[in-house]
């Protein structure tokens, strides 16, 4: 079964790098990742995740969640 991680943490604290590199380890077992952001985020182009350190992947965007349950 998936599984879904949140990370959060103040500006600055390394959660993109994580991710990345995560990612990364996850793939290298043969595991599968998904790396979505939002579609309003284009700092780093539409459909990259980049970190300070260098690191980057394509994400998928999400656009809107009219099925998501929502938060209270």
């Amino acid at each position: 079964m998936a599984q879904l991680y949140f990370k959060y943490g103040a500006m600055g604290s390394s959660k993109t790098a994580n991710a990345l590199m995560a990612r990364f380890n996850y793939e290298e077992r043969g595991q599968k990742t998904l790396l979505v952001k939002p579609r309003l985020d284009t700092r780093d182009g539409d459909h990259m995740v980049h970190s300070r350190i260098g690191l980057e992947y394509p994400a998928s965007t999400l656009t809107k969640c009219g099925h998501c349950p929502r938060m209270r």
